[in-house]
């Protein structure tokens, strides 16, 4: 670790402009803090990184869990993209992008904003405690101005039907595929109010309305798709409950007829020689 310390110096002092350089003895004090400040350090000696760890971080109610800062120091130069990684331990990611694990983390790199030049100047000058609390900051921080994804969108899905971005507060799934669907799209079903998606929902024959399949019954005399308020006690729909009431006040009228004209059954006594046939 010392050959590397000195090499890292080295390093350092070869492209320092008139800086302050940290020594080696500086250079181990700083690990030693950032030690005692994350609680754990890991240094990889064949792969020239150093790393710490955060505690689970969780922004306005949204969990994102730990990450990893980990500092490759053997090309500290900035030039070509930041030498160091932000790696979600536990990752949280948006749900409309799996590579942002952070609001100001995507594929591991931060945005780093305007501590960009404080960040560059701290890992130049080898000030590696300043360097790694300076990144922890930034992750405990929510800019709602530069975010990649708004923490107000972090669960957001897409309406599985118009395709929309929807808050996690504004969405709802269909009662039988459960897709996620906005309330827009959404149409809930006439008899038990449950939302449906529009492959889901059927119609009543009778009034037309959105209605499930599970709500329906058939009339049992036409045999149309009823919903629960147009099928009738009788198991009938409106149109075949008139036509049975008009088909019974037509043959009330025969009904009466037959009662007030009742044929009367006359018994006849059989014929007698010199008599005249005389109803019984």
């Amino acid at each position: 670790m010392i050959q590397q310390l000195t090499t890292l110096h080295g390093g350092l002092s070869s492209d320092a402009s008139q800086q302050q350089i940290s020594s080696v003895r500086e250079l181990y004090a700083e690990l030693r803090s950032l030690e005692e400040e994350f609680g754990e350090l890991q240094l990889d000696l064949r792969e020239q990184s150093i790393s710490v760890s955060t505690e689970p971080i969780e922004l306005e109610g949204v969990y994102l869990g730990p990450f990893e800062i980990r500092l490759n120091y053997a090309n500290l130069k900035m030039d070509n993209g930041a030498p160091y990684r932000v790696i979600a331990k536990d990752p949280h990611p948006a749900f409309t992008n799996d590579s942002v694990t952070h609001p100001h983390v995507q594929s591991d790199v931060v945005c780093e904003g305007d501590g960009r030049q404080v960040i560059r100047r701290s890992l130049e000058q080898g000030r590696l405690f300043d360097f790694f609390t300076m990144v922890a900051s930034l992750l405990r921080t929510y800019n709602p101005d530069s975010p990649y994804v708004a923490l107000s969108d972090w669960d957001s899905v897409a309406c599985t039907e118009c395709a929309d971005v929807i808050a996690a507060n504004e969405q709802t799934r269909c009662d039988n595929c459960e897709i996620t669907l906005c309330t827009g799209c959404a149409q809930d079903c006439l008899d038990c109010d449950c939302p449906f998606c529009h492959e889901c929902l059927s119609y009543c024959d009778c009034c037309h309305g959105h209605c499930c399949s599970s709500c329906l019954k058939q009339c049992i005399q036409c045999h149309a798709d009823c919903c629960q308020r147009c099928l009738l006690e009788n198991e009938r729909c409106s149109d075949c409950d008139e036509e049975e009431l008009e088909e019974t006040e037509e043959e009330l009228p025969e009904t009466h007829a037959s009662a007030a004209n009742p044929v009367t059954a006359t018994a006849v006594q059989s014929d007698c020689l010199g008599e005249t046939v005389v109803p019984a």
